[in-house]
């Protein structure tokens, strides 16, 4: 699909013409399902993140101003969806209660592991979440341009050229910005460790 072309359905789609908005859709949904498949690395968190990120993007379609391309725009809206529902997937850990018990389980032995996973080791628990959070908040500190390269390459583990390709800058620029990155987060990081 040529850039003119897909400017004509997104312009089209903002007018409510749903067939150009499937049609766009239907040119990314691909891609952007194998990075999320890869970002959140579970193949269902994938496939509802993606079916929710089309939603989204649906919504706010009337807002997209066309900074970046619309593959990019469908992929960062994705990608957001993806790194929220993984923390709370890790806030909340879940245990299934459609699995069948095996031989000789009962009720009350399931909720005594839910009871264990849970307080297992609380000071640890919080420890871990506190280090999150301040990870969270030093990527989020990160200059945009720093953040994107370190978050595509770091957490959504895209190699040096599919950052490039993604971020339109040359792999050199993906090394040098990476470098950059990690420093910044090592040294904040370093700031909170050595105070801990």
């Amino acid at each position: 699909m040529s850039t003119r072309e897909e400017r004509h359905l997104i312009r089209a789609a903002q007018q409510g013409d749903s067939r150009a908005f499937d049609r766009l859709v239907h040119r990314y949904q691909a891609q952007v399902y194998r990075a999320m498949t890869r970002a959140c690395a579970n193949p269902d968190l994938a496939a509802d993140v993606l079916q929710e990120a089309m939603i989204r993007a649906f919504r706010a379609l009337p807002r997209f101003r066309g900074d970046a391309s619309f593959a990019t725009w469908l992929y960062r809206i994705a990608r957001n969806l993806c790194v929220r529902k993984q923390q709370q997937m890790m806030a909340y850990p879940t245990v299934s209660l459609d699995q069948p018990m095996g031989e000789g389980e009962d009720a009350s032995a399931l909720i005594g592991q839910m009871i264990d996973f849970s307080a297992e080791n609380p000071q640890q628990v919080v420890l871990d979440e506190e280090l999150r959070q301040k990870v969270k908040e030093a990527v989020d500190k990160l200059p945009p341009n720093l953040r994107e390269v370190l978050i595509l390459r770091d957490m959504e583990d895209l190699s040096n050229q599919e950052t490039a390709e993604r971020t339109g800058l040359t792999v050199a620029a993906v090394k040098a910005r990476l470098h950059r990155a990690r420093a910044l987060l090592r040294q904040q990081l370093e700031e909170y460790l050595s105070d801990s």
